[in-house]
């Protein structure tokens, strides 16, 4: 039977795939290239839905006369 060979590390124990500070900036890079692709589709798309309806006036509509509430001696 043979031995296994060493793990497939470099010598330095980095790992696989590198230092974190390396992992992070790739990360952030293909995060900013995601999110600027997605800004740039929606530009060129444009809005995919009807405008919003003017907002709703609640309670009742504003008069210029004043009002006389009671009865007149």
């Amino acid at each position: 039977m043979e031995k296994p060979g060493p793990a497939s590390s470099p010598a330095g124990g980095t790992g696989r795939w590198g230092s974190p500070p390396v992992v992070l900036g790739g990360f952030l890079l293909l995060l900013a290239l995601v999110f600027t692709g997605s800004y740039a589709l929606g530009s060129a798309v444009g809005p995919i839905g009807p405008a919003p309806d003017p907002p709703a006036t609640t309670g009742p509509p504003a008069t210029t006369e004043h009002p006389h509430h009671g009865g007149h001696s």
